[in-house]
Parts: structure tokens; C-alpha cells; sequence
């Protein structure tokens, strides 16, 4: 009897098999080293700060500047230099409260007189002002992010939406927002009205006086504020306090109406024979909440800058939308609730006795804050908040 003996024929594909595998293994070793590390600036600690530098514009590298800290917190002079900013406003007299960042330091916040003079209430960092035309930034804003969802054009007209208001068919939404559209508003409300009827009030008593020509007044962002609520449905208070107070977490920013209750108000006063609290300046309701968008909102210093940061570093809208706001040839006109110059930005407001100043610089690492509570007859608060700027660094504030 023979057995056949039983060969293990070989596999003609194993050495394909083998060869594929390595190949693989090989390909994920090239990958591994030549792309992994070079691929995100995120995967790499060291190569982050080098990546595109060439082609991010400046409100980019802006946006990755640190947070500023200690805006929650007094902040007393600690070197020599704060202490020269800290004797600058006292021997100014400065009354209010006041926020100084160098290099992206707080060097100082603090309060300087009295928040209520008859009470020996002192202003504080946590004091809360009228902070006026100031508003009408945060009404800009509110327009740009309807733009930036395409439901408005800065070229769209007025005649969209108020087609009675004088020459509103070559009236432009970038026109309001730069204060060019020559209208006025003469005739002023004499008894409290709801917010709505205020904006509709502010509207249906607007009058030309000379198209295209700049004129500051009020009456552009009524009409902005009416824009919003028929593009929105939905009321300027609400927008506001949805996109401001909670989205960008402004806990000590409120409307006239909660301003006069809160327990960190100030009291404004006019300076009598060099007396700086001589003479209190009434509560002025409806004076104030006529102002609906353009005027009527308090805050603190630490708020205030906390929007202009949330503003440059593109959180509340895109950068692409402020270049087409900010073009070159508006240089150091007013646009969009403020004046914009190559390398800061610059607010201003006044109403009765309330008068606030910022200087913030575009990459947020220096800033100049003053809330006062007390507004000089001439402009000696607009000079010391650029002279304490321009200390700060190259800006040529005027």
C-alpha cells in the first residue's frame, strides 16, 4: 500500500500581500512625518504664531492677542508710569470712572469723586454711566449683522421700508450710518411715549435740509432702529439685550428705565464757582427714553470696553463686513457710531451732565476708557483722554 504524501501547495498571492502591507506601512511612516506636524498650526505649539502671518490682515493677528484680564477687578497704579496716569486725572479733577490698558495690561480702573455727592457714594470700576451717542455703535452693529446675513445692503434705500421719509429713494443705509443723508429732526416728543411710538415719532418728523451732506443727527439711527424691527420682528430692547448683555456677557449694561434703579448709578453734577458737585442734574426720563438706540443705555468702563474688543477681535461681526463700513477714504470720518483712524477707533457721547471717551487701538492691547459723571463746559475730558492715549503709544489722537 503506498500513501501519497500531502504537500502544502504555497500561496501565489502571499508575497503581493506582503509587498501591499509594507507599502502601507510605509506610506502612513512618510505621512506621519513630513505632513502630521505641518499640517494645522494648532497641532503645533511652536509653528503657530508663524503661520500665515503674510496674509492675515491686521484685525487677525488682532484676534490672537490674549484676553485682557483684571477687567473685573479695581486695579490701583502699580509702576510709575500708571502712577503718572492715576496723578494726570486727579490733578485734571477728573470725576467718574476711568480704565487705562497698556500692552495689553490693565494698569488701572478705578473711581475718581462721587458717584452721589449727598450720600458720600464714591464712583467705583463698578459704577455705572450714561454712556449717550456711544449707543449708536451698538446700533451699528446690530444693522451690520443683518447685512452679513444678506437680509439688508449698505446700498439698499430707505424707501424699502420708510418710503415717506424725504428723498428716501436715494437714501442709502451706509448714508445713515455715516450721518450723511442731510436729515434733521426739529420737532422733539413733549409727553412719554412707548419705545416703538418714540422711533415712529423720531421718523414720521424727519426733514431734509441738505442731501448727502453731513450732519450729525440723531434721527439717522431712529431710522436704523425702525430697520431692524421690521427686517427682525422683533423690538430694539430685545435684540439689544440678547446680543449685547447675554451674548457678550456686559453684566453691568442696562436701559435708562434700570439705570435710575440700580445701586451702582451715578448722579451727574455740574461744576458751580469750582465747586465740582455744586449742583445735581435731575433724572430726565423723557428726555432719556426718547433716545431709543441712539442714547439711553448705562454701563461701566470694564462693559464698555468688553464690546469694542468683542467689536475689532470680530466676534459680533465679520471683519469682511467692518473693511466695507471702514473703507480707506473714510479715514477719520464718522462711520457706524464711531470714528475710525488707520491703527485705533475713538467714541464720544454727552447728555445731561453724562459725558464718555474711548480710545481703543485695533489690535485691543492699549485702550483709554472715561465715564464721567460730571461733563465740562468745554472739552477738556476729549483732550485728556487723547493726551493719555497718545502716551500709551504711536496714535496722534486730536
Amino acid at each position: 500500500m503506498h500513501h501519497k504524501k500531502h504537500h502544502r501547495k504555497s500561496n501565489p498571492y502571499m508575497p503581493l500581500l506582503i509587498t501591499f502591507i509594507l507599502i502601507i506601512l510605509v506610506g502612513i511612516e512618510l505621512y506621519l512625518l513630513f505632513f502630521q506636524n505641518h499640517s494645522e498650526p494648532t497641532l503645533s505649539k511652536n509653528s503657530s504664531t508663524k503661520v500665515e502671518q503674510t496674509t492675515k490682515s491686521s484685525q487677525t493677528q488682532a484676534n490672537s492677542s490674549p484676553k485682557i484680564e483684571h477687567l473685573d477687578q479695581e486695579v490701583q497704579p502699580a509702576s510709575n508710569f500708571a502712577n503718572e496716569i492715576n496723578q494726570k486725572l486727579e490733578d485734571s479733577q477728573f470725576i467718574g470712572s476711568a480704565l487705562i490698558i497698556h500692552d495689553g495690561q490693565v494698569i488701572l480702573q478705578k473711581g475718581f469723586g462721587y458717584a452721589n455727592f449727598s450720600e458720600s457714594r464714591p464712583n467705583t470700576y463698578l459704577s455705572t454711566f450714561q454712556i449717550g451717542s456711544i449707543q449708536k455703535a451698538f446700533t451699528a452693529a446690530l444693522i451690520l449683522q443683518q447685512v452679513q446675513a444678506q437680509k439688508l445692503s449698505l446700498d439698499d434705500t430707505v424707501d424699502r421700508f420708510y418710503p415717506n421719509v424725504p428723498d428716501s429713494q436715494r437714501i442709502t443705509i451706509r448714508q445713515l450710518l455715516s450721518m450723511t443723508s442731510g436729515l434733521q429732526q426739529k420737532i422733539k416728543p413733549t409727553i412719554m411715549m412707548s419705545e416703538d411710538d418714540f422711533v415712529q415719532f423720531s421718523i414720521s418728523n424727519a426733514t431734509m435740509d441738505v442731501y448727502g451732506q453731513y450732519k450729525y443727527e440723531a434721527v439717522n439711527y431712529s431710522i436704523l432702529v425702525g430697520i431692524l424691527e421690521q427686517l427682525t420682528g422683533t423690538s430694539y430692547r430685545t435684540m439689544f439685550t440678547k446680543t449685547f448683555t447675554y451674548g457678550l456677557r456686559l453684566s453691568h449694561t442696562c436701559f435708562y428705565n434700570d439705570f435710575i434703579k440700580s445701586s451702582n448709578r451715578t448722579y451727574a453734577y455740574k461744576k458751580v464757582d469750582g465747586k465740582n458737585f455744586a449742583s445735581e442734574i435731575k433724572d430726565d426720563p423723557l428726555g432719556f427714553d426718547q433716545e431709543v438706540g441712539t442714547g439711553n443705555v448705562g454701563m461701566t468702563v470694564g462693559d464698555l470696553y468688553s464690546f469694542y474688543s468683542s467689536l475689532l477681535e470680530g466676534k459680533i461681526i465679520d471683519q469682511q463686513i467692518i473693511d466695507e463700513v471702514w473703507t480707506p477714504e473714510i479715514g477719520s470720518k464718522y462711520m457706524g457710531g464711531l470714528y475710525s483712524f488707520s491703527n485705533y477707533i475713538r467714541g464720544h457721547g454727552t447728555e445731561a451732565g453724562f459725558e464718555s471717551n474711548a480710545r481703543v487701538s485695533k489690535d485691543r492691547q492699549n485702550a483709554v476708557i472715561l465715564l464721567s459723571n460730571q461733563k465740562p463746559e468745554d472739552k477738556t475730558l476729549q483732550k485728556l483722554a487723547n493726551s493719555i492715549f497718545n502716551s500709551l503709544g504711536p496714535y496722534n489722537s486730536e
